[in-house]
């Protein structure tokens, strides 16, 4: 038959694989915990590089492109202007090199 003594022994047997594996389970729990806070810092880390990158370089970037794109766009209206202005002249020589075709057709 088993004492009560044996059985109590048991118990504190039991009890104290339940310390060593809640041990084991805390010491895990700590370094998970370390791994989360350098992940965290990381992701912060890296959210800041990406925020300078964007403000510093792609900002810029189109920035540089706006300004660019305006500069064609009025190069393109002062070129279509002129391209305007020569087709007109071009109607006007073409009516005046008629009427003096029919001058000399006349006159001769």
């Amino acid at each position: 038959m088993v004492t009560d003594r044996q059985i109590l022994e048991a118990v504190l047997t039991e009890v104290r694989g339940f310390g060593t594996r809640m041990d084991k389970f805390e010491s895990q729990m700590d370094r998970m915990e370390e791994r989360q806070k350098c992940f965290e810092e990381e992701t912060r880390n890296n959210f800041a590089d990406i925020r300078l990158h964007l403000e510093n370089i792609t900002d810029r970037n189109i920035s540089i492109l706006a300004e660019n794109h305006l500069n064609l766009i009025n190069k393109m209206d002062v070129s279509a202007t002129w391209m305007n202005r020569i087709m007109i002249n071009e109607v006007k020589m073409n009516a005046l090199t008629d009427q003096v075709a029919r001058l000399q057709a006349k006159c001769s």
